[in-house]
């Protein structure tokens, strides 16, 4: 085909896949929702700001136009914003067999259109969170659940947790500086321990945090829909790599290398591992010897399994860490709020020994802080896209089938009807009454694990994770800012590095043991456990 034949093709492709969305349009009686009214072809491409944050963009232009409910028309693809809870229970939750599909992702995972043509991409079509709705992702949702239920969870994550913070307090107080790296060894570290069995002395064990890192960081770059042109124009994924304007297949192409390694290697590990009698027990010696005895065994059933364990490396290595990382820089920011959980955490555990799983609950300021830490920097701030799977009318408003539909977390989060005026500001005392109990009245921002059949099902891992990380900080050490050459302090950004997957930028601050004898506490507990 020649050059000049191609563009043909993709002009007259794009004509048609235009033609065809005005004439569905056209049968319904009911207007689209607002929004700018856009371009001819391209439509409102050049109407989002360059200049801000995805999030706060959307929701701006949400508060412009008067509604709940923004739409775009992205180059022909029909985009809606949802900038409150309210029509997002009302979407995702109460009509969720319309709104639980995934759209395509071009630039994500491989896909098969229906001439049967496959086009390369990063690979990331393993992955259970972008997986259609459909028979592969309820058989692969279910493992998932099964693997983080209540009582896996106290059998098998929890002690693991336990052992983790031990290691995790060490190396905070050996080398502070690096901090960042410690977090994510701590969560990151124990769902790769948790998922394969790797020892966190294990040389694999800092391997695989790099290359989760790595990996997560390309996808959160690629997730989010039009960062790639192959997003807008689905019809480029046909063109060559030699093609101008075609750089996205040569990304992709680099990636997947690295994405294919974290899905095929740690398995491996464990299958050899399992054959010598050598394998630590894990989500997949766990879920292999249960196909084994049951004589259930199918490849199909690995390959669910392995997909599964996958998604729970490559997300769990980066999310909870992510979190953890702004909870910190609150702390360090602030060293009132830091002294409040201090004394909060010593009124109930003491000075003798380290917090653990059976202080949870009983320390309602932790719980504030941490619930104040996923409203106030939602690591998934537009969440993950949802699609629809037919038209649909809401509120007297037309939604195309095949709408991308996005719930704007970072909207919801920083509504001030719910949590007062100050949204812009960390205040974990918005969460408590003036007692200093939980205040059942301000809600539980569960819109940072996502909606309806969609919700993270390691939502009570990470909860966990994360009471456990924080309760122990705020035992264990004294945080501070640092100065400068003149002695001044440098106060750490708040302005975080957008993407699909939210993360503070890098900062540097102070880690002390709050005194001698928990340093002593520290590793006295880290020799007795590991």
């Amino acid at each position: 085909m020649s050059l000049l034949e191609l563009v043909n093709l993709l002009a007259l492709g794009l004509f048609v896949f235009l033609a065809r969305r005005a004439w569905i349009r056209s049968q319904t009686p009911f207007p689209l929702p607002p929004g700018p009214k856009g371009w001819p072809i391209v439509g409102n491409i050049f109407d989002v700001p360059k200049d801000k944050q995805l999030h706060i963009a959307y929701m701006e232009m949400g508060r412009k136009y008067g509604n709940d409910l923004l739409y775009l028309n992205m180059a022909g693809t029909s985009l809606l914003i949802l900038n409150s809870e309210e029509v997002a229970n009302d979407l995702f939750v109460e009509r969720s067999t319309l709104y639980s599909n995934r759209p395509d992702f071009p630039m994500l995972f491989l896909c098969e259109d229906e001439a049967g043509w496959t086009h390369n991409s990063m690979g990331w079509e393993f992955n259970v969170g972008l997986f259609p709705y459909g028979d592969r992702w309820r058989k692969s949702r279910a493992l998932f659940t099964q693997q983080f239920s209540p009582s896996n969870l106290k059998t098998f994550q929890k002690p693991l947790l336990q052992e983790s913070t031990y290691v995790f307090l060490k190396k905070l107080l050996d080398t502070p500086k690096e901090f960042e790296h410690h977090i994510r060894f701590f969560t990151g570290g124990t769902i790769i321990s948790s998922v394969y069995g790797i020892s966190f002395d294990d040389p694999r064990h800092e391997s695989y945090l790099a290359l989760a890192k790595h990996i997560n960081q390309a996808f959160g770059e690629a997730g989010i829909p039009g960062t790639y042109l192959v997003d807008t124009f689905p019809m480029l994924k046909y063109i060559p790599e030699w093609f101008p304007g075609a750089g996205f297949k040569r990304k992709a192409a680099y990636e997947r290398g690295f994405v294919q390694r974290m899905y095929n290697e740690p398995v491996e590990f464990v299958k050899r591992n399992m054959a010598s009698g050598t394998a630590k027990s894990c989500v997949v010696s766990r879920a292999l010897e249960e196909m084994q005895d049951d004589g259930g065994w199918s490849e199909e059933k690995e390959e669910i399994m392995k997909m599964v364990s996958a998604t729970m490396y490559a997300a769990g290595a980066d999310t909870t860490s992510a979190t953890l990382t702004i909870i910190l820089l609150a702390l360090v920011r602030d060293t009132d709020i830091m002294k409040k959980g201090q004394a909060a955490v010593e009124a109930v555990v003491g000075l003798d020994r380290l917090p653990d799983f059976g202080d949870e609950g009983r320390i309602p300021y932790v719980d504030a802080l941490i619930m104040e830490g996923l409203r106030w920097r939602p690591i998934t701030p537009l969440g993950v896209p949802h699609h629809t799977v037919s038209a649909d009318t809401y509120r007297g408003y037309y939604i195309p089938a095949h709408t991308v539909v996005i719930g704007n977390t970072w909207a919801f989060l920083h509504n001030p009807d719910t949590y007062g005026e100050d949204v812009t500001q960390f205040r974990p005392e918005r969460f408590l009454n003036p007692d200093g109990t939980l205040n059942s009245k301000v809600p539980y921002p569960d819109a940072a694990f996502g909606f309806g059949r969609r919700v993270c099902p390691g939502k009570a891992f990470a909860q966990s994770a994360l009471w456990l990380a924080v309760a122990s900080l705020l035992a264990c050490f004294d945080f501070g800012k640092v100065f400068d050459e003149d002695g001044v302090a440098i106060e750490p950004s708040t302005d975080c590095i957008d993407g699909l997957l939210l993360r503070p930028p890098p900062y540097e601050c102070t880690i002390t043991p709050r005194s001698k004898a928990m340093e002593g506490l520290i590793r006295q507990s880290f020799e007795r456990h590991i």
